[in-house]
């Protein structure tokens, strides 16, 4: 018989773009002065949290109707969402994730061409998709989907020179499918060496994709960088990602939540492959708002929803919430925390997480802090 709940070890990830000192001092253990970016709670094959008893996807292989509930069992064979902290000292590859449907074309045929799993070039890690929600804990600085092409094309033409202008020109042609196919396929040396030296300006998005080249010297990826949304969330404050929205995370702590996925397509600002082609299929180009979580607020329980079948996610700040059902994490990262079930009682302190199993019913969490709850959503289209 599996444990009803169950401390969780998370899996660490030491990306270059991670910060030394976010997640040692959420952990609570020392820093050694090398990146750590981001802290995984959850059970996908390549890097689950571990317990007690084994890595979190083989406990619940062993018994997934009591760990997962009878629904979410039948409808994904494994737990839907993923949990991670990141730590971001510098921007992230510029990215977009594939829907259902794409994902599992693509998987099935890297699959069927013998790619492996840990091929550099292999694209395809599983058949899911990969919306995304992130919430942040620090000030954090994103850029979500395409600003209007007009704002963009002012932005070009404060760049000058004769690059800028011809990008000016295949932006007035084509809107921002052909601006982004142009900078990816093709040299725009001269485009990239005033972006910077600041010549876009001191918008929003010309900053970021100045800065970024400090870090990814002579990247195409700063030209899409400047054609995108940039977005400041406040501590507390929350995005959501759908799949084909391209996004990159600039800077800042954040917990974010996705469905248990790792497929990643890159369109620039990293040293991985970048698929043009793909990225561009994959990809919503038009411009377009950044979508902010329904917010459903009772007392000190906060729920976020959105359009994801895969998860949802809620925070308790200082008060009392009850998680009602279905497999579920809880992460504190402020404070402590008491959860109590009808047959358990577990104490969390600031870093502290654990799986509670749907067979176990609903919790009550006392929080005196910041605590953050995964589940699945009740109702699934």
């Amino acid at each position: 018989m599996m444990a009803p709940v169950i401390a969780l070890t998370p899996a660490l990830q030491r990306f270059d773009w991670g910060s030394s000192q976010g997640i040692p001092d959420l952990l609570g253990f020392a820093p050694d002065g090398d990146p750590y970016a981001e802290a995984w709670w959850g059970a996908h094959p390549s890097a689950p949290s571990t317990t007690a008893n084994g890595p979190l996807d083989a406990v619940i292989a062993a018994n997934p109707a009591a760990a997962l509930g009878e629904d979410v069992a039948r409808d994904y064979g494994r737990l839907p969402y993923l949990l991670k902290v990141l730590s971001i000292a510098r921007p992230l590859s510029i990215q977009v994730h594939p829907t259902l449907e794409r994902a599992q074309e693509g998987f099935a045929a890297e699959e069927d061409r013998g790619v492996a799993l840990t091929h550099p070039g292999r694209t395809y890690k599983d058949a899911s998709p990969k919306p995304e929600m992130l919430v942040a804990i620090t000030e954090m600085v994103v850029l979500s989907g395409f600003r209007p092409e007009g704002e963009l094309m002012s932005d070009l033409e404060r760049l000058g020179g004769d690059d800028a202008a011809g990008l000016c020109d295949t932006l007035a042609s084509g809107e921002n499918a052909a601006y982004v196919t142009a900078v990816l396929t093709s040299d725009h040396s001269d485009a990239i060496a005033r972006l910077a030296s600041g010549a876009a300006g001191d918008g929003a998005s010309a900053r970021i994709a100045c800065d970024a080249l400090v870090h990814h010297v002579g990247d195409a990826g700063a030209l899409v960088a400047l054609a995108m949304n940039a977005v400041t969330l406040a501590p507390g404050e929350a995005l959501f990602t759908p799949a084909g929205t391209v996004h990159c995370y600039i800077s800042g702590d954040g917990v974010e939540i996705m469905a248990n996925s790792d497929n990643v397509v890159r369109a620039g600002l990293t040293h991985k492959p970048v698929d043009p082609d793909l990225m561009r299929s994959l990809a919503v180009l038009t411009p377009s708002t950044p979508v902010v979580p329904r917010a459903s607020v009772e007392g000190a329980f906060t729920r976020l929803s959105s359009d994801a079948n895969e998860f949802e996610l809620s925070v308790v700040r200082d008060g009392t919430a009850t998680a009602t059902s279905g497999p579920r994490i809880v992460l504190a990262v402020e404070g402590t925390a008491r959860l109590t079930t009808a047959n358990h009682t577990a104490d969390l302190g600031r870093g502290d997480a654990v799986f509670v199993a749907a067979g176990e019913g609903p919790v009550l969490i006392e929080a005196s802090g910041v605590v953050f709850v995964a589940e699945v959503p009740a109702v699934r289209d």
